[in-house]
């Protein structure tokens, strides 16, 4: 039988959001940049912070949702270090477009991150609130979200890989 690594952590990402919905509030983690912002500037600035509209009806404590950010972050960062599969540079495609140029990636990384949080506040959370707990729940909002993020994802594999020959 084949391997089929994303069913078995699908279906651990789906006990685990059916876990924290039951137990404590839906998986997000957008809203904590803001947070955490608010914290830092509540640690220079006592009481500044809170002075917020937005910082006022979000808060600014630290909490599980911070945890949960930089768990990703590192639990990213030690999946890759640990993969023993060869690295074999930058995709052909990135080169031939972009150049191997490693400061343009990282301002092209920096970008693409920032509209994606940008975004993700916007719309009032991000793909793990809105898709993941949103559609979970039988939210709306959570099936119009995952439907601009799949539509804007082909456009977007479209204007860079342009049309496949396959």
């Amino acid at each position: 039988m084949e391997k089929r690594p994303w069913l078995f952590w699908g279906i651990i990402l789906g006990l685990l959001n059916t876990f924290a919905i039951m137990t404590y509030a839906p998986l997000g983690v957008s809203t904590t940049y803001p947070r955490l912002v608010g914290a830092m500037m509540d640690i220079l600035q006592p009481g500044l912070a809170i002075t917020d509209p937005y910082l006022k009806i979000i808060g600014i404590k630290i909490g599980w949702e911070t945890m949960l950010f930089f768990g990703l972050f590192i639990g990213g960062l030690i999946g890759y270090l640990i993969d023993k599969t060869p690295k074999n540079g930058l995709p052909a495609l990135w080169t031939k477009r972009f150049g191997t140029n490693a400061s343009l990636r990282m301002v092209h990384a920096f970008i693409g991150g920032f509209l994606v949080v940008f975004g993700a506040r916007l719309a009032g959370g991000c793909t793990s609130g809105h898709i993941i707990s949103g559609m979970a729940q039988m939210a709306l909002s959570g099936w119009v979200f995952a439907t601009g993020v799949f539509v804007a994802g082909m456009i977007t594999a479209y204007l860079v890989h342009g049309r496949s020959e396959a």
